[in-house]
């Protein structure tokens, strides 16, 4: 049987004052997901959010996210 993928869940993810939704898997990834997205939107502090630990994340799963 092939494995089947993680059904997604839908993630709230704050660092700081700021803060991004992602769809993914696992709240590792979500914070992956989120230091992508931020540094993106904040290119200025790309060095603070890729140094930030994954503790000062603050990840919070959105009940009724998806799910595939």
């Amino acid at each position: 049987m092939p494995d089947e993928p993680l059904p997604l869940k839908r993630y709230r993810v704050k660092l700081g004052h700021s803060e991004v939704s992602v769809e993914c898997g696992s709240k590792e990834e979500a914070i992956r997901l989120a230091r992508t997205k931020l540094s993106s939107d904040l290119s200025r502090l790309y060095d603070v959010i890729h140094g930030a630990e994954d503790e000062q994340f603050e990840v919070i799963e959105v009940k009724g996210g998806s799910s595939r």
